[in-house]
């Protein structure tokens, strides 16, 4: 048993100084200083701000390693990787590639679930792709591009938490409504829908956007397509690639009024050339140039990102003027809501994970702990 002590502490009341008691993977309580039980080890943080750990719901690798590498080891150095920017767990992204290098990734990702040694904790996959509209295809390979399959995503049900799909190339809805009830988070993105087509895949259970504005038809005022639905529904949850290329940052205001404080998570969507410098690397078989802090093919299409989440996080931040309090949401708690998790994750409190991030002043992560064990520390900068 243990107590992080000094720090300001978020709690569903707001910023408190005080502790967080730890022990066997959650946190056990949390009260001011003069009230911590006698006899516990202390390790202290004052000065700075213990928040909950990011969740990373869209991110395909870092540092060398890609999930559609398609083994354990790739996928558990993703999760030793993402410890630096205060990610404490994620969702393996895959690509729109061969259905068996598809499956090969699914099944590394299921073999890694779990808190990797050192690392943050693997929750599972995140489809994005095949089931895509090959005319927004963004930066995949059309040339694998398939229909809905609901037969395939119940296949892989145990591991596969989100699916990004095109509801115009779902006909009938008939994939949405078979897996409706499954526990799928249906994501709509890659897509070319109407404003209609896409109202009509979130009435058939769609409630989640895949890095909103981008891989969709521009926003128009006549033609509201997927941009509009997805912004105007209550029932959607947004993601945003808050890296100053995706989207212009003067646009995260206007984002945020529209979508709220609990409808939008802030995402990476890194690639393999992430926390690497400038290079060339690969994504999903196909050579991408990093320049400039931008990822893009060849053709000049944006390539996934060289993103980290606390840089988004100090992005979304300077364009929006939010507090750090009014920031965990779009880290951590909307995303544990999406993926109904938010009874163990996104919190500092009794019963929750102690899976957390300690931030100084300027958002910089300074420690990293997943299931009460540090990933990071930015002391030694392991």
């Amino acid at each position: 048993m243990w107590a992080l002590t000094g720090g300001k502490i978020l709690t569903p009341e707001g910023f408190r100084e005080g502790w967080a008691l730890i022990y066997d993977h959650r946190i056990r309580a949390v009260g001011r200083e003069q009230d911590l039980p006698g006899g516990v080890e202390r390790l202290e943080v004052r000065g700075l701000w213990v928040c909950p750990g990011f969740i990373d719901l869209h991110v395909h690798g870092a540092r060398g390693v890609d999930v559609m590498d398609a083994t354990p080891e790739a996928i558990k150095a993703m999760a030793r990787s993402l410890g630096a920017s205060g990610v404490t767990s994620f969702l393996a992204t895959t690509m729109t590639m061969p259905l068996p290098r598809i499956v090969a990734a699914l099944g590394a990702i299921r073999e890694a679930l779990g808190a990797a040694p050192g690392g943050a904790r693997i929750l599972g996959a995140h489809l994005e792709g095949p089931f895509i509209d090959p005319g927004h295809k963004g930066a995949q390979d059309a040339a694998h591009v398939l229909p809905p399959d609901g037969e395939f995503i119940k296949a892989h049900r145990d591991v596969i938490r989100i699916v990004t799909l095109a509801p115009e190339r779902d006909p009938g809805f008939r994939c949405l409504d078979a897996l409706r009830a499954s526990g799928v988070v249906f994501s709509l993105g890659h897509s070319g829908a109407t404003f209609e087509e896409a109202l009509e895949g979130v009435a058939h259970g769609i409630r989640h956007a895949t890095h909103l504005f981008n891989a969709m038809p521009p926003f128009h005022h006549r033609r509201p397509g997927p941009v509009g639905a997805a912004l105007v529904s209550d029932d959607v949850t947004c993601e945003l690639i808050a890296d100053g290329v995706h989207v212009h940052p003067g646009l995260y205001p206007l984002i945020y009024r529209l979508k709220g404080p609990h409808r939008l998570v802030l995402v990476s969507d890194a690639m393999r050339g992430g926390g690497l410098g400038e290079g060339v690397w690969d994504l999903g078989g196909q050579q991408v140039t990093v320049r400039g802090g931008e990822a893009r093919l060849a053709d000049g299409t944006i390539a996934g990102s060289v993103l980290t989440l606390d840089r988004a996080l100090r992005n979304f931040r300077e364009g929006t003027g939010l507090s750090l309090e009014e920031m965990m949401p779009l880290t951590s708690g909307n995303a544990a809501r999406v993926l109904g998790m938010d009874h163990r994750l996104g919190r500092v409190a009794p019963g929750y994970d102690a899976d957390l991030v300690l931030l100084d002043d300027e958002g910089v992560v300074r420690r990293t702990v997943v299931g009460g064990e540090t990933i990071y520390d930015a002391v030694d900068g392991s």
